[in-house]
């Protein structure tokens, strides 16, 4: 199992799963975005083989991790994410979220508005953050569905490998931030997974574990509001938000983890 990330200024990581093996996928940039190497929001292949990031804010870019070699597949998109078969990515394109296939053809929008998509694990809808509200839309086309709307900012959905549960970020704790909660994936009762500020759930492939991104002070300390947070780093947890545990080192910054290929984390 391969886990990647991006550390805030515009360099992407991959590690395995045990922590082992951390490296550096994309080239060292200044910290500006004006650089047309600048990376972030990582995604994993389901095999882990291949890993599509944003370069540039703009440029959808298909790493190689075994040869290294980079293509880029499409131009006007960002937060690239796989389906479960790996064929096709998709994608945040202005207001609205596209899929294309792997190697950038049959580009074509399937919700009108839209970010931060994630697909079902049958690959037939895919769910994404409108305007805080949760949404659900078939790929073929059709009737999009509101999973999850309140007076409250939700973002970040993504499922549980069987289908059952749903987790994302919002900011229902009533702290300057948001916290991770999960529901059944077809509505119901709202549980609290984190009590200080993260963001950025996702679940392992065999959905053991949550890896998430949470938000601490230079010295460590895990924080409820974000403006006294100094740094970003990955975590872990169970799916009932027990043991939770950091997973990056402390010497880089993490955030936006994505998960691929098979394994357990422990």
């Amino acid at each position: 199992m391969i886990v990647s990330f991006d550390d805030g200024w515009g360099q992407i990581f991959v590690a395995n799963v045990d922590g082992s093996g951390l490296r550096q996928i994309t080239p060292t940039v200044a910290d500006d975005m004006s650089d047309g190497r600048y990376g972030n929001f990582a995604a994993v292949s389901p095999d882990g083989k291949q890993l599509a990031y944003t370069r540039g804010g703009k440029f959808i870019d298909l790493v190689d991790l075994e040869s290294g070699d980079v293509r880029t597949v499409h131009e006007g998109g960002y937060q690239p994410t796989f389906s479960p078969d790996g064929s096709s990515i998709a994608f945040t394109s202005g207001d609205d979220i596209s899929i294309m296939n792997i190697d950038g053809s049959d580009v074509r929008v399937i919700a009108p508005e839209g970010s931060g998509a994630r697909f079902s694990p049958d690959g037939s809808r895919i769910i994404c953050n409108v305007a805080g509200y949760l949404v659900e839309t078939p790929v073929a086309g059709g009737e999009s569905k509101v999973v999850l709307r309140d007076q409250f900012w939700n973002a970040d959905p993504a499922y549980s490998p069987d289908g059952s549960t749903l987790v994302f970020s919002s900011n229902r704790g009533g702290n300057n931030g948001s916290e991770i909660y999960s529901m059944p994936a077809g509505g119901g009762e709202i549980t609290r997974l984190t009590e200080t500020y993260a963001v950025h759930p996702q679940f392992t492939p065999d959905g053991s574990r949550i890896l998430y991104t949470r938000a601490t002070t230079q010295s460590g300390e895990l924080v409820v509001d974000i403006s006294t947070s100094n740094r970003a780093e990955l975590a872990s947890m169970n799916p009932d938000g027990s043991d939770q545990k950091r997973f990056t080192p402390r010497s880089i910054t993490a955030q936006y983890p994505s998960v691929g290929g098979g394994g357990r984390v422990s």
